[in-house]
């Protein structure tokens, strides 16, 4: 399911892209925390991503992005009487957006939306015993932004991921700056 729908972006971008000769290629990294229900504290990662769409208008852009943690995010659980429990949940996004930029100088705000397959897994690690790593259930989110992008080519941006599975909602938020390889 994940390859086919990272197929299905890969292509519906690079046929409109080529047809159109508007094709849009961007790379970016930031800053992502939790926002999961029922958590006590929030935990950070550096994230990295690359999108790649078509200009349908000039004001309006549509496409497909990768969005991955590195390292994922940690939590600590637990006391030195009972011992400490780490969590590290993985998720990963794929998805479809749709881009709008508002006004005309040259420093131009961005509205962004757009849907995802979230995958991972949850590794969890206890000093003295093994590691466990399960795969969690992937779940289909939305994502919702603003941002500002210049005609250089660089852009920042601020972007909140609505995930919710069976058991808990695995929401993140994300500021980025990036660049534009192909504008």
């Amino acid at each position: 399911m994940r390859n086919m729908l990272a197929l299905a972006i890969i292509l519906v971008v690079a046929a409109a892209g080529f047809a159109q000769q508007n094709l849009t290629l961007s790379v970016f990294t930031g800053y992502s925390l939790t926002a999961f229900e029922d958590q006590e504290s929030s935990a950070g990662t550096i994230p990295v991503g690359l999108s790649a769409g078509f200009k349908v208008q000039p004001a309006l852009e549509v496409g497909g992005e990768f969005f991955y943690p590195i390292g994922g995010y940690s939590f600590e659980e637990g006391d030195e009487d009972f011992g400490k429990i780490t969590y590290t949940f993985n998720q990963m996004m794929a998805g479809v957006y749709g881009k709008y930029l508002l006004g005309s100088g040259n420093l131009k705000p961005f509205l962004k939306a757009g849907v995802g397959y979230y995958m991972g897994n949850v590794k969890g690690e206890t000093e003295g015993l093994p590691e466990v790593d399960v795969d969690m259930d992937a779940a289909v989110g939305f994502n919702v932004g603003a941002g500002i992008e210049s005609p250089n080519g660089l852009f920042a941006g601020f972007t909140y991921n609505i995930v919710t599975r069976e058991d808990a909602g695995m929401n993140t938020y994300a500021v980025t700056v990036g660049y534009k390889l192909i504008r």
